[in-house]
């Protein structure tokens, strides 16, 4: 914590200083009035700063959250409880928040956003205050707020002590997560389904049925469908999910120029790997991306649900100022190291066109 006091002219010491002298002054002239005067100026400082000095430590605050992310433009809370360990009552004690940049993270008040958010308050001796703060994220990442103060003033608001801290929550936003209702990828994976020499669904055990997506006619349930007055689907026992092979490639043509849709590109990569691990998929994930050890990005998935919130965390955390490979490179490494009973699905610049055997590509 650092402490900053911030004193009116009257009270600054070369003032008070001034005060003492004209003081004694007063006091050998006999001039009673001024006299009265310039003990009350020097009482109300020394007692407001007093106050102060007492009071200033005895401010403490915690914060509590209750969800570990929150997707753009979502809008979440967080608690902080603001404490006064003093006997004494703290007045008008001010509390300002601010977030690095409003792109970032807004706070939300009245229905309004901003990237500054103040308050006042009183507390009482020995007592303790939760106060609500609405937030949104507006773009992916880390977020941290950039300063977090409280003003203690004394009673009659002459002079205040302000109080700033450091160790700062931060507070991740993840990529959104899309509705997938792209036919076009749907009857892509539903063809690769067919063809795969090994069987996703043993079409000899029904469980149910559901909704029409574009499958074969011999898949229809006929005695389902005039039923309900809707196309309705046979739903079969799956077998095993296949296996994918995603490429995420926001590196434009030229060498090391990132696309301008990368947020796009992210959030669509982030759809399909929930959605095909949805469908019990086995997914691994390649990004033009540069790890920690120099390495390109790899996530795999083998149906677990921590693997889920790993792809998720980590691509919300991939940033412009990180190192990037050129498209060649990225392909000639991850395409030889894929699983080579995968289908290699693309998002973003595809290789050339001859390395394009056994892949798909899906979002330009």
């Amino acid at each position: 914590m650092r402490v900053h006091k911030e004193t009116p002219f009257i009270l600054l010491p070369v003032v008070l200083v001034l005060v003492v002298v004209l003081f004694i002054i007063s006091s050998l002239s006999g001039s009673s009035v001024l006299v009265f005067l310039f003990a009350m100026i020097l009482s109300l400082a020394i007692l407001s700063f007093v106050y102060l000095k007492y009071q200033h430590d005895k401010v403490s605050w915690s914060i509590k959250k209750y969800q570990d992310s929150s997707s753009i433009d979502e809008t979440f809370k967080c608690y902080i409880e603001v404490t006064n360990d003093s006997a004494l009552p703290l007045y008008h004690l001010k509390l300002n928040i601010e977030s690095r940049s409003d792109k970032e993270l807004v706070f939300i008040d009245n229905e309004r956003e901003s990237s500054i958010l103040s308050m006042v308050m009183d507390l009482p001796a020995k007592s303790q205050k939760t106060i609500v703060v609405m937030m949104k994220g507006k773009s992916r990442g880390n977020h941290q707020w950039s300063n977090f103060e409280f003003l203690v003033r004394d009673p009659l608001i002459l002079q205040s002590f302000r109080l700033e801290f450091d160790d700062l929550p931060q507070f991740k936003v993840i990529p959104r997560i899309l509705k997938l209702n792209d036919l076009k990828l749907k009857s892509l994976l539903q063809g690769y389904k067919q063809t795969n020499s090994s069987l996703y669904m043993d079409e000899a055990s029904i469980i149910g049925t559901k909704d029409y997506e574009n499958e074969s006619f011999r898949h229809i349930h006929w005695l389902a469908t005039a039923k309900e007055n809707k196309l309705l689907a046979k739903k079969y026992q799956k077998v095993h999910g296949d296996v994918y092979s995603i490429f995420l490639n926001i590196v434009g043509a030229g060498q090391f120029h990132l696309r301008k849709d990368m947020e796009e590109l992210i959030e669509y990569a982030v759809s399909v790997c929930l959605y095909l691990i949805k469908e019990g998929c086995k997914v691994e994930l390649w990004v033009n991306y540069s790890t920690e050890q120099n390495g390109i990005l790899k996530l795999e998935n083998d149906l677990d649900r921590s693997q889920v919130k790993k792809i998720i965390g980590t691509l919300a955390m991939i940033h412009t100022n990180g190192v990037f490979f050129s498209t060649e490179r990225f392909f000639q490494y991850s395409l030889r190291k894929k699983d080579s009973k995968s289908l290699g699905l693309i998002i973003g610049t595809p290789p050339v066109p001859n390395r394009r055997d056994q892949l798909l590509h899906i979002k330009q």
